[in-house]
């Protein structure tokens, strides 16, 4: 359970704010949460262990419910026989300020679901070595050094916010990063030791001003808070894309004692066609949704990934936009390919853990789980040792688990902003339905190629 509904660890530093952060309700539905009100326990699963790595060799008991139709991509067992390949699973949780147990969850079913149904990583089981941490450097360090002593083949992150202080270990020892998204700036720039599978916050802030021309915007408010790497971003992302564009940005700085009224009355005085806050934290766009349009707001306002603004009335919600990392089980239309991936989830996730508590959290360490089983799987030769992993991680490409078949990664390059870590720059905007479901803007996922510097 989340400690800290504020999820001060994540958002730090004017990092991205993951979808939901400050709530535990995934995806913007508690329809399908599974519905148990106490928090998941260690141990909730059938299937799995918690914080138990034997838990996800081959072979867990129940591979499929009952009734339950198979994955399209099924290729059957790993084989128990063989030798696993093993990676290190660093994640925060059970610390005092925040604590993600869900994520760790969803990559445990996710190792299940890639040893029972997609044969493992070449047929031989994926397993994990976990190491919890909290939002300390030295707990990330204490990861690190767990990983090198195991002699994992790759590190997998869920959710590291100090893994900076763990980047020099693991490059020492030839040990790559792989993640869903860089929660700290030198991991964030650690090309060619660190590979995350979403997009980076350069592309958050990019994708934001795209979205927001192509529904008509000349001018845009950037709701910001108030940190050094806000400003960076403005003068080395923002100003530079709104340029391209031929469009205005204009940066504004809030903070935690921001009076939103009298915030919002300062930004309409400067006349804009949009508000985006494309990193906001849900208290912050329950604050701000209602102030701006009580100021006479009435344009397109970019409500980050906040999810608790589903409480707002359906009339505040309109032109309020979402980013979403891929889809979720919030969304009125789902395409085929990505409503599989959601099946599948949903049948492990419920039998492994009945009582969990966010599908958002579960369901990116499930996408993790499964992507960092597709990168391994492209290793060439049978040497799935970490310099051999080292060596090919800058080919893997592929599609993107909960993501449509139009949407894959490419961690050379080509599909992220320049000097970061990401293999994807690809985000899906959506605008809420009358029934606060979640919809897809046209030109879904957005193409940042008219505003990425070049290489």
């Amino acid at each position: 359970m989340v400690r800290s509904r504020r999820l001060l660890g994540i958002c730090i530093a004017g990092a991205l704010i993951i979808a939901g952060c400050g709530s535990s309700k995934g995806g913007g539905t508690a329809a399908t949460t599974a519905g148990a009100s106490s928090a998941t326990t260690a141990g909730a699963s059938t299937a799995t262990t918690a914080g138990a790595s034997a838990a996800t060799t081959a072979g867990a008991s129940a591979a499929t419910t009952a009734g339950a139709a198979p994955a399209a991509a099924a290729t059957g067992k790993a084989d128990a026989s063989k030798p696993p390949v093993l990676v290190g699973f660093h994640n925060l949780e059970g610390g005092a300020v925040v604590s993600l147990p869900e994520i760790r969850q969803g990559f445990e079913s996710g190792l299940n679901y890639v040893n029972e149904e997609l044969g493992g990583i070449n047929g031989r089981p994926l397993k994990a070595d976990e190491c919890n941490l909290d939002v300390t450097p030295e707990s990330s360090v204490k990861c690190a050094n767990q990983f090198v002593e195991k002699k994992v083949v790759a590190a997998v992150q869920g959710v590291d916010v100090a893994a900076d202080a763990a980047l020099p270990i693991l490059k020492e020892a030839g040990i790559v990063e792989i993640g869903f998204f860089a929660f700290s700036a030198a991991m964030n720039k650690a090309k060619g030791d660190a590979y995350f599978t979403l997009f980076s916050n350069e592309d958050n802030y990019a994708g934001d001003l795209v979205t927001q021309q192509k529904l008509g915007a000349k001018s845009e408010a950037v709701l910001m808070e108030d940190l050094p790497t806000s400003k960076a971003l403005d003068t080395d992302v923002i100003q530079p894309a709104a340029k391209k564009l031929g469009m205005t940005a204009k940066p504004f700085f809030y903070s935690a004692q921001t009076d939103w009224t009298t915030f919002a009355a300062t930004i309409m005085a400067s006349s804009p066609d949009a508000v985006s806050i494309p990193a906001a934290q849900d208290q912050v766009c329950l604050a701000a949704i209602p102030a701006l349009r009580a100021a006479g707001f009435t344009g397109y306002l970019h409500a980050g990934s906040c999810t608790e603004i589903e409480k707002l009335d359906v009339k505040q919600l309109d032109k309020v936009i979402n980013h979403n990392e891929f889809f979720y089980t919030s969304f009125a239309k789902v395409p085929a390919k990505p409503q599989k991936d959601l099946d599948t989830y949903l049948r492990f996730i419920k039998r492994d853990f009945p009582n969990f508590k966010s599908l958002l959290y579960t369901q990116l360490g499930f996408h993790i789980a499964v992507q960092a089983a597709d990168m391994l799987r492209q290793v060439p030769g049978s040497d799935l040792s970490a310099a051999a992993v080292k060596k090919a991680m800058p080919t893997t490409k592929g599609p993107s688990f909960f993501r449509d078949t139009s949407d894959s990664y490419d961690c050379a390059g080509s599909k992220s902003w320049p000097g970061t870590s990401a293999c994807s720059s690809s985000e899906v905007f959506t605008k809420f339905t009358a029934e606060k479901k979640k919809e897809l803007l046209p030109g879904q996922p957005t193409d940042l190629t008219a505003v990425r510097p070049a290489s």
